[in-house]
Formats: C-alpha cells, sequence, structure tokens
C-alpha cells in the first residue's frame, strides 16, 4: 500500500474467487459518491454460492457492546441471497476479505494499525472513516466468492485475537462511557468463558 500509486485500491484475499463484471459497479458508484471511501461487494460462500459467507456477508454493522454482526448472516446461519439485500446500502465496515478503499484518505487515516495485528482492523479502519464522516457502502451488484477460513484455519490464537481486538476496538474508538461500556461488554464475555468451560474446551476457556 505504501508504493502504490493509484485513486482507488482493491484488497483481496488469496481465498477470493472473483467474475466478470464483478468490478465495474463498484467503480462506477465511488465515481458518482465522493463521500464514500470504502466499499464491498457482496460476499458469498465459494461452496454454497447461493448463501452469503460468514466473513462480511452483505455489510457489516456493530452492536452497542463491539460485538460485529453482517446482513445475510445470524450469528452462524447464513441466509439465501433471495434478492432481500439487492439495494446499495450504507453499512458501519466492510470485509478485509475484499473491500475497495480510496488511496489518500486509507493515507490520511493512518492506515491499518498494527496493534491488531490480525482480525477486526478492517473494523477498525471503517469506524475512523466513520468518524470523520465517510461513508462505507456494500455494492449489491458486485458479488465476489469467499472460501472462508483459507487462509487462517480456526485456531485458539485467532479466538484470542477476536476477543482481544473487539475490546481494543471500543477502547479506541468509542467517543464516551469507554470503560463502563467495555465493563459491560465484559460482563458478557464472561457469560462466553463458562460456555467455554461447560463443553470442555480448555484452551478456549
Amino acid at each position: 500500500m505504501k508504493e502504490i500509486d493509484a485513486d482507488l485500491v482493491c484488497l483481496l484475499n488469496n481465498d477470493i474467487k472473483v467474475q466478470s463484471g464483478w468490478m465495474p459497479p463498484v467503480i462506477d458508484h465511488f465515481i458518482k459518491n465522493e463521500n464514500t471511501v470504502i466499499a464491498q461487494p457482496h460476499l458469498m460462500d465459494l461452496n454454497n454460492p447461493n448463501k452469503f459467507e460468514y466473513a462480511g456477508a452483505a455489510g457489516g454493522y456493530i452492536d452497542r457492546l463491539g460485538y460485529p454482526y453482517c446482513r445475510g448472516r445470524i450469528f452462524k446461519e447464513l441466509e439465501e441471497d433471495d434478492g432481500q439485500f439487492d439495494t446499495d446500502k450504507k453499512i458501519f465496515w466492510a470485509s478485509g476479505a475484499c473491500f475497495f478503499i480510496r488511496l489518500q484518505e486509507f493515507r490520511s487515516l493512518g492506515g491499518f494499525d498494527a496493534n491488531f495485528f490480525a482480525h477486526q482492523e478492517e473494523i477498525d479502519l471503517c469506524w475512523r472513516a466513520f468518524n470523520e464522516g465517510f461513508e462505507t457502502m456494500s455494492i449489491s451488484t458486485s458479488k465476489v466468492y469467499h472460501l472462508g477460513g483459507g487462509t487462517l484455519r480456526p485456531s485458539y490464537q485467532k479466538s484470542f485475537l477476536n476477543f482481544r481486538n473487539s475490546l481494543f476496538l471500543l477502547y479506541k474508538n468509542l467517543p464516551e462511557k469507554v470503560f463502563f461500556r467495555i465493563f459491560e461488554r465484559m460482563i458478557w464475555d464472561g457469560v462466553a468463558v463458562f460456555y467455554f468451560l461447560i463443553k470442555l474446551e480448555f484452551r478456549l476457556f
């Protein structure tokens, strides 16, 4: 990213499959909407192309406790694409599996925060863009197909990073009541701790 000379950059995971025609709708949106800084296609499941994919689906949001979620996914259940999200939509975060960003704004925002290392650094970037008044969009007429877990397999380290980085998002980006909100959030993380214990997942515990 430091070496690229372009107005618009696409960050694309190595486990994404693209098809002809996926890029023009996104570029056209950026041309017509100057306030859009980040945009993602709809992410579909490579192994089940009629369903949305876990890591981004039809665009991401975040709840008041900092838990990220997506249109097209309820917990681990993935929705069939029946056209229910066939409109371009303002979202809170775009999936790092595949998103476009204006390079000038990427640099002015400071790029990715290396303290995250992996997981949710794209949510942090989108949150900072939101705080600056920029828009992140989901483009319904563009679709890509994500293998999911093709780069990083499930592991205890992955779970650790997801829990830790989600708290870091709140600490870094919440405008007010930071410690109260983190305390409230950690109560629910505590519920997850005992869930892992009941399932005898001692390393996750």
